[in-house]
């Protein structure tokens, strides 16, 4: 009973492993996209929060409304630039396939 057991838990494996290469390829080409358009969504909230700092500026706003835009901008910054990096990684690997 035992090597019933293991032979189709072998025989298992072996069709995930099949199964797994084309649903890899799908799923990195869908993951690139998503990855593509999450940065540009932060690349436009970065873009607003850049001119929300520069009117802010301008019309000389309290120090305090400074400090938070520019605390948001940086945020937003280090976020874009590792979804800038993380795309970057999966466009190498896609092109070394």
């Amino acid at each position: 009973m035992a090597k019933r057991a293991k032979r189709k838990a072998i025989k298992r494996k072996v069709v995930k492993k099949k199964r797994s290469k084309k649903t890899a390829t799908k799923s990195s080409i869908s993951n690139r996209k998503t990855l593509w358009a999450a940065y540009r969504e932060l690349q436009k909230k970065v873009d607003k929060a850049w001119s929300k700092l520069k009117s802010n500026v301008n019309r000389k706003a309290k120090p305090q409304v400074l400090i938070r835009d520019k605390n948001q901008l940086l945020l937003l910054l280090g976020e874009c630039n590792y979804m800038a990096r993380e795309c970057t990684r999966l466009e190498s690997k896609s092109r070394h396939r």
